[in-house]
C-alpha cells in the first residue's frame, strides 16, 4: 500500500499536467480505490492479530495469576508447618525450661538440707566438746569430793575411835572399881550403885557414839553411791554422744564390679562380685552374694551404676531403695558401630540403718563383665 501511494504522490508517477488540464484519470482512482481496499484488508488483518494477541494476553495473565496463587498456597502451606515447628519448639523448650527449674530446686533443697546438716555436725561437735569438758571438770569435783570425804571420814573415825577408846578406859576403870566395890560391906552399897549408874551412862554413851559413827558412815556411803551412779550415766551419755559423732564422721565409700559375662532376666537383681574399694562396711560378702547393699550408718549416700551390654536392641536396668524404683536407666542400642553399648544412672538418697540398695534387670539382656560397676558413697 505505501508504495502505491508513493506512486500516486509523486509528480513523476502521477503525470500531472502543467498546462492545466486535469491530471487525474480513472486509473488513477482505480489505483486509490485498490490501496483503500488493501488498507481495510490489513487493518481486519490488525485487529484480528491484536485481539488475538489481547486473549492470549488474557490467558498469560490468568496463568500468571494462577502460578502466583498455587505458589502462594504453597508458601501459605510452608508457613504453617513452620509455625507448628515453631510451636512445638517452644513448647519442648518451655518443657526443658519447667525440668530445669525443678530440678535447680532439688538441687537447692538438697544444697539447704547439706548445710543444715552441717550445721548440725558443728554444733553436735560443740556439745560434744562441752561435754568433755563438763565430764572433767565432774571428774575433778568427784576426786575433790572424794579427798574430802575420805580425810573427813578418817578424821571422824579417828574422832570416834579416840572417844571410843577413852570410853573403854573409862569402862574398864569403873569395872575395876565395881569389881573391888563388890567384895566391899554393904554399907558401900550406895557408892557401889552410883558407880553402877556410871558405868551404864558410860555405856549408854559408848553406844550412842556407835550409832552416830554408823549413822555418818551409812549417810557417806549413800552419796558417794548417788555419785557413782551420776558419774556413770554421765559417762555412758559421753561415750554414746562419741559413738553418734564417730558414726556421723566415719567415711563409707564401696566400689565392685563384673568379672565375666552374665545374662540376666527380667526382675533378677544384678550381682557385682568383685569389690575395687570398700571403707566402713561390714557386710561386703552379703553384697557379693545377693547383690543387695545394706546400710550400716544413717546419712545422705550417692549411688551410681554403669552397665555396659551386648547385644542388638535396647536394654532397661532400674535402681531399687528398699521396694522402690528411684531411676530407670536404658542402655540404647546403635549409638556406637559395634554392638556393645553402655549406660548409667546415678542418683542421691537418704538412708537409713537398714535401708537397701540395689539395681535390677527390667529386661533380658547381657551384663559384659569388667565394664560394668556398682558404686555407694556416704556424702553426709
Amino acid at each position: 500500500m505505501l508504495s502505491l501511494c508513493h506512486g500516486f504522490l509523486l509528480a513523476n508517477k502521477t503525470g500531472i499536467s502543467s498546462v492545466g488540464t486535469p491530471g487525474l484519470t480513472d486509473s488513477h482512482y482505480l489505483i486509490l480505490t485498490d490501496a483503500l481496499g488493501v488498507q481495510k484488508q490489513l487493518l481486519s488483518q490488525m485487529e484480528t492479530f491484536v485481539l488475538r494477541l489481547q486473549n492470549e494476553l488474557k490467558t498469560v495473565n490468568q496463568e500468571v495469576k494462577d502460578l502466583k496463587s498455587g505458589n502462594s498456597a504453597g508458601h501459605s502451606f510452608a508457613i504453617v508447618e513452620l509455625k507448628n515447628e515453631t510451636s512445638e519448639l517452644r513448647e519442648k523448650s518451655a518443657q526443658l525450661q519447667k525440668s530445669y527449674d525443678v530440678l535447680q530446686k532439688k538441687f537447692d533443697t538438697i544444697q539447704n538440707e547439706n548445710n543444715v546438716l552441717k550445721h548440725d555436725n558443728v554444733a553436735l561437735k560443740v556439745q560434744m566438746s562441752n561435754w568433755n569438758n563438763f565430764s572433767v571438770l565432774i571428774n575433778q569435783k568427784l576426786n575433790s569430793f572424794t579427798h574430802s570425804i575420805a580425810a573427813s571420814n578418817i578424821q571422824n573415825v579417828t574422832t570416834i575411835q579416840s572417844s571410843v577408846d577413852t570410853l573403854k578406859s573409862q569402862v574398864k576403870i569403873l569395872n575395876t572399881r565395881f569389881s573391888s566395890l563388890s567384895w566391899t560391906s554393904t554399907s558401900r552399897g550406895q557408892d557401889f550403885l552410883a558407880l553402877l549408874d556410871k558405868s551404864n551412862v558410860a555405856d549408854l554413851k559408848l553406844e550412842t557414839f556407835e550409832q552416830n559413827y554408823a549413822l555418818d558412815g551409812n549417810s557417806t556411803k549413800d552419796r558417794f553411791q548417788s555419785l557413782e551412779q551420776n558419774f556413770t550415766s554421765l559417762s555412758s551419755e559421753i561415750r554414746t554422744l562419741k559413738g553418734k559423732v564417730q558414726d556421723m564422721n566415719q567415711p563409707v565409700a564401696l566400689t565392685s564390679c563384673i568379672s565375666s559375662s552374665v545374662d540376666y532376666r527380667n526382675g533378677q537383681i544384678i550381682k557385682f562380685p568383685v569389690t575395687k574399694t570398700s571403707i566402713g562396711i561390714n557386710n561386703v560378702t552379703e553384697f557379693h552374694t545377693t547383690g543387695t547393699f545394706t546400710c550400716e550408718t544413717s546419712g545422705v549416700y550417692l549411688l551410681a551404676v554403669h552397665i555396659a551390654n551386648s547385644g542388638n536392641s535396647n536394654a532397661v536396668f532400674a535402681l531399687y531403695k528398699n521396694s522402690k524404683v528411684i531411676s530407670y536407666v536404658m542402655v540404647v542400642y546403635g549409638t556406637h558401630s559395634t554392638d556393645y553399648n553402655s549406660g548409667s544412672g546415678t542418683v542421691v538418697v537418704e538412708m537409713k540403718a537398714g535401708d537397701i540398695l540395689l539395681a535390677k534387670a527390667i529386661e533380658n539382656f547381657n551384663v559384659q563383665g569388667s565394664y560394668s560397676c556398682f558404686t555407694v558413697l556416704k556424702i553426709n
